[in-house]
């Protein structure tokens, strides 16, 4: 009997069922965001970043707005503000970099530049996961990954003008090339995802770890310096910028965000009080952290160990890194081989698959239209 991917993708070829997928679902993502904001209102936050292209404003909202700023104007410090210094450089480079060549640096074109920068990182990022799950797992789990992560509650984020589906790309890239044992694109992959999310110096782990299954010859070996090259290279910018190589740090206290023990966090959120969303104690939060820190357990039966280094890694990082773990639900998207782990789950056991597929596709819609709306999501 054909499974529910295999039943939604038959016929197709891989980059037929990519296209079809991603633009299906974005134009419903875009239609509940247009539901969203004639049913929601306009929070007090709703940016008005494109004022010439309505539909576009939906996917730019809340970070968005740091992104372009440093696209458009570059990085800047004020001691005890939210300054753009937690973004990470290498999204907001290819806005501007493609802002300069076409002669026009404001922030609606960036925005339109951004989304289809995005996108086209979701499309890159979808074929690597297609590949690289399809070596593993097989074509049918492979599928089912991509459904899931497009149908994923908080999958907005990767065709919004934000960094997700950039580092989703260079993420999946660099764990194909390390299964594949082509080292020195596994690095510059991973240097790049340095280059764009904090999570991205960790893909260390899953290349060390392939290292040590496949014996690579020696000259190999320094491939692995390329990852937290794309860290350092940031920090060195920061010291030449503002003087200061611990800059991205300091920024990061302004924002909640440094390193917390994760029980300390966990009884924070426990004398509460707990919003359904909030900015510090948010039950959206709890529920994804605690569903993530079961996936990856089950991750041990299921993935490839350097799939499960990389995530349970990632898992201690976001447990460890905040006062709270603020946009728990989209960080997901960051250590993917959690959304593996669901869409092997869900080849395992069909009422499983179609419960999850329902659930997550109605929280992507109603996140959507939250998010476009202009009220604080994730």
């Amino acid at each position: 009997m054909l499974s529910l991917a295999e039943r939604l993708t038959n016929g197709l070829t891989n980059a037929q069922f990519i296209g079809a997928m991603l633009a299906g679902t974005r134009l419903a993502l875009t239609i509940a965001g247009f539901v969203g904001v004639a049913l929601l209102g306009e929070g007090f936050r709703r940016l008005d970043l494109a004022p010439d292209l309505e539909w576009l404003q939906l996917w730019a909202q809340w970070d968005s707005e740091h992104y372009l700023n440093i696209a458009t104007q570059g990085y800047s410090y004020t001691a005890g503000t939210y300054s753009n210094i937690p973004f990470f450089p290498l999204y907001p480079a290819l806005i501007g970099v493609v802002l300069t060549a076409i002669g026009r640096v404001d922030v609606q074109t960036g925005a339109l530049v951004g989304f289809v920068i995005s996108n086209v990182a979701l499309f890159v990022a979808l074929t690597y996961l297609l590949a690289l799950v399809a070596r593993d797992l097989g074509l049918s789990t492979a599928r089912r990954t991509l459904v899931y992560v497009l149908c994923f509650p908080t999958t907005l984020f990767l065709s919004a003008v934000y960094a997700e589906s950039l580092f989703l790309a260079t993420g999946a890239a660099t764990l194909y090339h390390a299964r594949s044992g082509e080292w020195y694109r596994a690095g510059v992959a991973g240097g790049l995802a340095a280059l764009t999310r904090p999570y991205g110096f960790l893909l260390v782990v899953p290349i060390a770890v392939e290292m040590l299954r496949q014996r690579p010859p020696a000259r190999a070996l320094p491939s692995i310096a390329l990852v937290p090259l794309g860290l350092a290279l940031y920090l060195a910018y920061l010291w030449a910028q503002f003087g200061d190589p611990f800059l991205y740090f300091k920024a990061n206290e302004v924002w909640g965000r440094g390193f917390h023990l994760p029980w300390e966090t966990l009884f924070g959120y426990l004398r509460g009080p707990l919003l359904l969303y909030d900015w510090t104690y948010s039950w959206l939060d709890l529920i994804s952290m605690t569903a993530m820190v079961v996936l990856v357990i089950v991750g041990w039966w299921l993935l490839p160990r350097s799939y499960w280094a990389y995530a349970a890694v990632g898992l201690l990082f976001a447990l460890s890194s905040g006062m709270a773990w603020f946009s728990a639900s989209r960080h997901a998207l960051a250590l993917f081989p959690v959304i593996i782990v669901l869409a092997a789950l869900g080849e395992r056991s069909r009422w499983f698959g179609w419960a999850w597929l329902i659930i997550s596709a109605v929280l992507a819609l109603l996140f959507m239209a939250r998010f476009a709306a202009g009220h604080w999501l994730a």
